[in-house]
């Protein structure tokens, strides 16, 4: 009984969280990019959209980023790159979340789109315990910005390159035949 009541709590939980996420503009899509995960908790990673630049941040913070629907390509930058191919549907809301891996010197990372499809889970408890840490770190971390002057001190500490390492290193991946995530248009959170 205790484990059907905590289940129907999380439940009308998450259904009232859904109404406080930043809804998309009107054509318009939206991509939250969590961090769960306190592991690496002071290392930076870097976020992007293709070539655009969208900011960096540590545990305790997410980014909204709104953009066109169609096709992404969302990368982070950490001791190493990952990548998420997205296809994402106007008027909705994704997920990915960049979970720390051990590196050598550094944090790693990987890129995990979120599927809110509990099908898509060996079981449900599973599901559940991921969809309460997004919703746990949206609900209680501060939403990340980038600031003019955060974009400016990136730019000084050779932001092109970086830019062009990552798409380079993607399009060598692809050509090896390397798969990467993908984030189909029916993986949003509504």
């Amino acid at each position: 009984m205790k484990k059907i009541v905590s289940i129907v709590c999380l439940f009308f939980s998450l259904i009232g969280f859904t109404q406080d996420l930043k809804q998309p503009r009107e054509g318009k899509s939206v991509v939250y990019f969590t961090r769960t995960s306190g592991f690496g908790m002071l290392i930076n990673f870097k976020y992007f959209d293709g070539e655009n630049y969208l900011g960096k941040f540590n545990y305790g913070k997410y980014l909204a980023y709104e953009c066109e629907p169609g096709k992404h390509l969302f990368w982070v930058k950490a001791e190493n790159f990952d990548f998420v191919e997205a296809e994402l549907e106007a008027g909705k809301i994704y997920i990915i979340d960049a979970e720390p891996q051990m590196g050598a010197i550094k944090s790693g990372v990987k890129f995990v789109p979120f599927d809110n499809n509990p099908a898509s889970y060996k079981d449900e408890k599973k599901y559940l315990k991921k969809k309460k840490l997004i919703v746990d770190s949206i609900i209680k971390n501060k939403e990340y910005t980038l600031s003019e002057e955060d974009y400016n001190e990136e730019k000084k500490y050779n932001l092109d390159d970086v830019i062009k390492k990552g798409i380079e290193k993607y399009n060598k991946k692809v050509e090896e035949g390397f798969v990467f995530a993908k984030m189909t248009s029916e993986m949003n959170y509504q």
